[in-house]
């Protein structure tokens, strides 16, 4: 059993995320960057689910065109912030670092097949003959 945390956990949305990473609204990314520094020194851990990560894929990509390489740059950043508590840290490390690496692959796909591996599954159903490339996982349809 864990001794308690002298300081709460409280678990971020999205979209403090985003407005930490895209600085688009001054204010929010002011807010957040204090919050983050109170992170930082210990006053608080944030706990960010997996789930951030890809709806921030999403938006980052998607919605406001950053590039994938950037955009995957800048979650790789997020998931090393002192005192954030991330959820499946090392799948998603992996997974940001593939899809950074290999176009043509959702994020969600590759934290699915990051997610497995670090599980030990080797092997995933899916009818997208994408996930082939995932080394490790092998890709086979029911």
């Amino acid at each position: 059993m864990s001794p308690p945390l002298d300081h709460p956990m409280i678990a971020i949305d999205t979209n403090i995320a985003a407005r930490y990473l895209l600085a688009d609204i001054p204010d929010h990314h002011r807010r957040v960057t204090d919050l983050f520094a109170k992170a930082s020194s210990g006053k608080v851990e944030l706990f960010v689910p997996a789930a951030v990560f890809a709806e921030l894929s999403y938006i980052l990509t998607r919605l406001t065109g950053i590039p994938r390489q950037q955009a995957a740059q800048g979650l790789l950043q997020l998931s090393i912030t002192p005192g954030l508590v991330i959820e499946h840290a090392d799948a998603i490390a992996n997974a940001l670092v593939y899809w950074r690496d290999n176009g043509g692959v959702s994020f969600v796909d590759c934290f699915l097949l990051a997610l497995s591996e670090a599980r030990g599954i080797t092997q995933i159903y899916s009818f997208d003959k994408k996930m082939n490339r995932y080394p490790g996982v092998e890709r086979i349809e029911p």
